[in-house]
């Protein structure tokens, strides 16, 4: 019984201090997120308070009311939502301002709304092997942005407006992609700083 009661102290008191980190330092560095606890189900995370719950990951299948579930980690950091077929983000997605990390992977997305640019703290975005051809010009609010991940989709251009990330892209994936030599040229010019990580070039026509 004691043991009991000293590890249920233990645990409340790691909560309080996770919370109080949060408190005091609002984002958390992506390197320090991957110390917290990653939940793979709501029924997972609903055992400790909602706004400790930084990190979320589902693969396969949305599941049941997840736009109202969802919304009660308003401290969300790390989402991804895996291997869905989704052709759509879910809306309340949009409305998850403290994430720092969203990974959309293995989906069949066509197209981003411009409501991704409300996720003005979003480090790192994967996008990788779903269809997208284009990217909306509100990419440019993401003003943290470092790594974009877009390998295996259609994409070969940027909009113009994108070069406004030129001192925070650090890196974006583009491989699997056929990108004739002249758009990677022009890729790089916009973004001069941001290393590219191209698959070898087709030299294919444009």
């Amino acid at each position: 019984m004691l043991y009991y009661k000293f590890t249920t102290v233990k645990i409340l008191f790691c909560f309080f201090c996770l919370f109080s980190f949060f408190s005091a330092h609002g984002q958390i560095d992506t390197n320090k997120l991957q110390e917290f606890p990653i939940f793979f189900s709501f029924e997972a995370a609903a055992a400790i308070p909602s706004d400790s719950v930084f990190r979320l990951s589902f693969k396969r299948k949305l599941p049941a009311d997840f736009g109202q579930k969802i919304m009660r980690y308003p401290h969300l950091q790390e989402l991804h939502l895996t291997g869905m077929r989704l052709k759509k983000v879910p809306d309340e997605i949009w409305s998850l301002t403290d994430l720092i990390i969203l990974d959309l992977s293995n989906n069949r997305l066509d197209s981003l709304p411009h409501q991704v640019g409300n996720l003005i703290h979003l480090q790192q975005l994967i996008l990788n092997r779903n269809y997208l051809a284009s990217l909306p010009t509100a990419i440019a609010r993401l003003s943290q942005l470092s790594y974009l991940d877009l390998w295996s989709n259609l994409i070969v251009e940027f909009p113009p407006e994108i070069q406004v990330l030129k001192s925070s892209l650090k890196t974006v994936d583009m491989r699997v992609i056929n990108i004739h030599d002249v758009y990677r040229e022009v890729l790089q010019a916009t973004l001069p700083e941001t290393k590219f990580l191209f698959s070898k070039s087709c030299n294919c026509k444009y």
